[in-house]
C-alpha cells in the first residue's frame, strides 16, 4: 500500500496562493501584528483540515526552541519523583510543551554528560535535583551558558538560582514534636552523610527542636550509596544494639525507613510500643505496613506545579532583569499508628 505523502509548507503555500514566509510565520506563531487576521485564520483553517504537523527538527533550528524541558533527579523510579513528573507532564502538554525525564543516580559526571546532550537538542529549560558536588557546575550553566534552570528539591546559598523546595527545617520540627508530644523523649534521627540541602537542614531542623525540648541526641548518618544495601541494614541494627533506650526514629528520607523497618522486622521490634517511627515523604507502603507509618508529606500537587508553572512563567519573561523563582512550601505530619501516644508520659523533662 502506498504511503500517504507528507504535507509539507510548500504544499501549503501552493494551494492557497500564499508565500512559504507567511505561512511560517503563522505556524511559529510569529505572525501577530505582521500578518492579516484574514490570512492567519485562512492558513490556519487549512492546516487543522489537511493535519499539518510541523517538522520539530526544523522547527527547532528555525526558532531556537525545542518546545522541550528536561527533568533531571536522582532516580526517576522513586515514587516521589514520578508523580512528580506525572502532574508536570499534563500541565507542560497543556501549554504545548513535552517533558523528557532521566536519573542522574545522584553522580555528577552523569548529570554533566545529559546536560550536553540535551544543549545539544536545543531543549529550552532543565528543572534538576542536583547531584552532590554540583554547585560551581550549577552556576555555569546559569551564567555563564545561560541555560534556563530550574532546581528542585534542594538548593544553593551562595548564589542566586530559580529554586522550589520543601520547608525541609520546619518539617524536621514538626516530626520532633510529634514525638514529644506523643510521650517520646530518647528521639534518635537516621539520615544520610551529605551537603546537599534537605539533608542538611532536616538534621538541623531535629537538632533544634531536640536542644529546645533539652533532650539528648542519638544520631546515625549512611553513606548515600548504602541506604538500600545490607550494608545500611548492619549499621542501623548496630545502631539500634549500641542505643537500647531510644524510643523513636526520625528518618530523613523514605528509602532510610524502608531499610530500617526491615531490620525492625528482623529484630521483632514493635511498632509504637518499642519505636515510634516517622520518615520523610510519602510512599503506599507506609500507608500500607502494619502498623501504618507517620510521615512528612511533600505536597506533590503544589510542587509540580509551582516546579512547571514557574519554568514557563521565566521562559515567558521578558525582563531584562535576570527574573528568579523562588518557592518553599510546607510539609505535612500526616499521624499514624507508628506514632500512637505511650500511655504514661515519661518523667524526664
Amino acid at each position: 500500500m502506498k504511503q500517504k505523502k507528507k504535507i509539507s509548507m510548500k504544499d501549503i503555500s501552493k494551494e492557497l496562493g500564499i508565500s512559504i514566509t507567511t505561512i511560517s510565520f503563522i505556524v511559529n506563531k510569529k505572525a501577530e501584528n505582521k500578518i492579516s487576521k484574514e490570512v492567519i485564520k485562512k492558513v490556519e483553517d487549512y492546516i487543522e483540515k489537511v493535519g499539518y504537523k510541523p517538522n520539530s527538527s526544523a522547527q527547532s533550528l528555525r526558532t531556537g526552541k525545542s518546545k522541550s524541558i528536561v527533568f533531571m533527579v536522582e532516580d526517576i523510579s522513586d515514587p516521589f519523583f514520578s508523580a512528580i513528573a506525572k502532574q508536570m507532564e499534563e500541565i507542560a502538554f497543556r501549554n504545548g510543551y513535552n517533558i523528557i525525564y532521566c536519573s542522574t543516580e545522584n553522580d555528577r559526571e552523569r548529570t554533566l554528560e545529559l546536560i550536553s546532550l540535551f544543549k545539544d537538542r536545543q531543549v529550552d529549560a532543565f528543572i534538576i535535583t542536583p547531584p552532590e558536588n554540583f554547585e560551581k557546575d550549577l552556576k555555569n550553566l546559569i551564567y555563564e551558558e545561560h541555560q534556563t534552570v530550574m532546581v528542585f528539591d534542594r538548593y544553593f546559598k551562595n548564589f542566586k538560582h530559580n529554586y522550589v523546595i520543601l520547608e525541609n527545617f520546619e518539617g524536621a520540627q514538626k516530626a520532633v514534636t510529634g514525638f514529644y508530644e506523643s510521650g517520646r523523649r530518647n528521639i534518635a534521627f537516621i539520615g544520610i552523610h551529605s551537603e546537599l540541602s534537605p539533608l542538611v537542614e532536616r538534621h538541623e531542623g531535629y537538632l533544634n527542636s531536640i536542644g529546645a525540648y533539652n533532650l539528648a541526641a542519638y544520631e546515625l548518618f549512611l553513606k548515600f550509596n548504602e541506604v538500600k544495601t545490607p550494608a545500611g541494614m548492619s549499621a542501623i541494627r548496630n545502631f539500634l544494639k549500641g542505643n537500647p533506650g531510644i524510643d523513636s526514629i526520625l528518618f530523613a528520607t523514605n528509602n532510610l525507613a524502608i531499610t530500617g523497618l526491615r531490620v525492625m522486622r528482623e529484630k521483632k521490634i514493635k511498632i509504637p510500643e518499642d519505636l515510634a517511627i516517622i520518615s520523610f515523604d510519602e510512599r503506599d507502603v507506609f500507608e500500607l505496613y502494619s502498623p501504618p507509618i507517620s510521615v512528612i508529606a511533600q505536597p506533590i500537587s503544589e510542587l509540580a506545579k509551582e516546579l512547571i508553572n514557574g519554568t514557563l512563567e521565566i521562559l515567558a519573561s521578558k525582563k531584562e532583569k535576570k527574573y528568579f523563582f523562588t518557592k518553599a512550601l510546607p510539609g505535612e505530619l500526616i499521624v499514624r499508628e507508628s506514632l500512637r501516644p505511650v500511655k504514661k508520659l515519661s518523667s524526664n523533662p
